[in-house]
C-alpha cells in the first residue's frame, strides 16, 4: 500500500515558507546599512529560496525525511545561497527560520542537524571573512551561535515530529476506514448467506412440503380412480387447495415471507388446520391438543413453531410409518413448548443424515433462543419438543 503524506498539513507549512520568506526580505530591504546595490542582492537571494524549496523540495516531490537526492542539492544549494546572502547583509540571517525546519522535512534526524551546524557556523565563517566580525567579538558571536544551533535543531525536529506523528495518524485512519470496508463487505455477505438459508428454510418448510403432499396425492389418486372414485376425488381436491395454498405460501414469501396460516388465525388454529390437513392426506390420527391459557406470542416465535409442526409432520409422512401422532401446544408464563410424538419406527438421531428438514428446524429454534429437544430409537417412535420464549431477557429479568 502506498503511503499518504498529510496534504493538508503541508499546505499550511508552503504558507509558512512563502509568509517567512516575504517577512525576511522586508527585514532586510528595511536596514540597508551595506548600502542598497548589496542590501537588495541580499533579498533577492533569500527571496530565491521559495521557488528552489518548491522547484526541488517539498514534501510532495522529496517526501518528509526522504534524503532524496533533491533533498541533498536543496540543502546545498540553499546552504551557498544563504552564506552569500548573509555576506551581503547581516539580517540575511533571519533565513535561518525558513531553512532550519525546511532542512528537517527533507532530511532525516542527524543529516538535518549536521546541516544546521554547518549553516550556523558558515554563518560566523563568512562573517569573519567579510571583515564584519571583530576579534573582541567572535567568542560572544560562537557562543550565540551555539544556542541558534541548539534552539534551531530542537524546535526543528519538535516541528518535524509533529508533522511524522499527524503523516502516522493519517495512514492510520487510511487503515481504519479501509478495514470498516472490509468489515462492512463480510458482514454483506454474512446478512446475504444468512438471507439464502433463511429464505432455503422457509421453501423448505413450505413449497417442497406442499409439492411432497400433491406428488403424494396424485399417486394415490391414480390408483383410486376405478376402485374408489369418491376418494379420488376427495384427494384430487386436496390436491388443489394445497396447491392454492402454495400459490399463497409462495407470494408471501416473495413479498414479506410471513405465513400465510398466521396471518388471519392464532398460532393454536394454525396448527390445528396443519394437523387436520395432515390427517386427510395421509389418513394418520393426529390427536392435537392445546394447554394453558392462550395468549400472542411474537411473531417470530410463532413463525417458528409452525414450520417446526410442518416438518415434523413432514417427517412422519416421508420416514416414520406411523399409526398415530400426538402433538401438544403448551402455553406457559414467558414461552410457548410444541410437542410431537409418533409411535413410528424411530431412528438414530447420532447417525448421519442426508437431509436438511432437522438441521433447518433445529436452525431456526436456536435463532429464535429457544430449546431443541429430540428423542428416538429404532422401532421406539420420536419425540420432538422445542421450547421458544416468548419475552425478551430483559423482560423476563423484570
Amino acid at each position: 500500500m502506498t503511503e499518504r503524506v498529510d496534504d493538508r498539513w503541508f499546505g499550511d507549512w508552503i504558507g509558512y515558507s512563502a509568509a517567512a520568506t516575504f517577512a525576511s526580505v522586508v527585514l532586510i530591504l528595511a536596514n540597508p546599512f551595506t548600502g542598497y546595490p548589496r542590501t537588495i542582492a541580499s533579498a533577492l537571494l533569500v527571496l530565491a529560496l521559495f521557488p528552489l524549496y518548491w522547484f526541488l523540495a517539498r514534501p510532495s516531490r522529496a517526501g518528509v525525511r526522504g534524503n532524496s537526492w533533491q533533498a541533498w542539492t536543496y540543502v546545498g544549494l540553499s546552504t551557498a545561497v544563504y552564506f552569500v546572502a548573509y555576506g551581503l547583509n547581516n539580517w540575511a540571517n533571519i533565513a535561518l527560520f525558513i531553512v532550519s525546519p525546511q532542512f528537517f522535512l527533507v532530511l532525516s534526524a542527524v543529516p538535518a542537524a549536521i546541516a544546521i551546524v554547518v549553516i550556523n557556523l558558515g554563518g560566523v565563517t563568512v562573517r569573519w571573512l567579510v571583515g564584519d566580525l571583530a576579534p573582541g567579538d567572535v567568542a560572544s558571536t560562537l557562543g550565540l551561535t551555539l544556542l541558534v544551533i541548539a534552539v534551531s535543531i530542537y524546535f526543528s525536529n519538535r516541528i518535524t515530529a509533529v508533522t511524522k506523528e499527524s503523516r502516522e495518524r493519517g495512514l492510520l485512519i487510511q487503515r481504519l476506514r479501509e478495514q470498516q470496508r472490509e468489515i462492512a463487505e463480510l458482514s454483506e455477505q454474512q446478512g446475504a448467506a444468512a438471507e439464502r438459508e433463511r429464505i432455503a428454510r422457509e421453501m423448505h418448510d413450505t413449497l417442497a412440503q406442499g409439492f411432497t403432499s400433491i406428488v403424494t396425492l396424485g399417486h394415490a389418486v391414480q390408483g383410486e380412480l376405478d376402485s374408489d372414485p369418491a376418494t379420488a376425488r376427495r384427494h384430487a381436491e386436496l390436491i388443489t387447495e394445497t396447491a392454492q395454498e402454495n400459490l399463497q405460501e409462495s407470494r408471501r414469501i416473495i413479498a414479506a415471507m410471513t405465513p400465510g396460516r398466521l396471518a388471519e388465525a392464532t398460532l393454536g388454529q394454525a396448527l390445528g388446520r396443519v394437523a387436520r390437513r395432515f390427517e386427510e392426506e395421509t389418513g394418520v390420527p393426529v390427536a392435537f391438543r392445546i394447554e394453558g391459557e392462550v395468549r400472542q406470542a411474537p411473531p417470530a416465535v410463532e413463525v417458528v413453531a409452525l414450520r417446526v409442526l410442518q416438518e415434523a409432520l413432514a417427517n412422519v409422512r416421508k420416514h416414520a410409518e406411523a399409526s398415530e401422532v400426538d402433538a401438544e401446544l403448551a402455553y406457559r408464563a414467558d414461552a410457548v413448548a410444541l410437542t410431537v410424538h409418533d409411535d413410528g419406527r424411530g431412528f438414530d438421531p447420532a447417525a448421519p443424515r442426508d437431509g436438511f428438514g432437522l438441521d433447518g428446524m433445529q436452525a431456526r429454534v436456536r435463532e429464535a433462543g429457544g430449546e431443541f429437544e429430540l428423542t428416538s430409537a429404532p422401532g421406539d417412535g420420536t419425540r420432538l419438543r422445542v421450547v421458544l420464549p416468548t419475552s425478551t431477557p430483559e423482560e423476563a429479568a423484570s
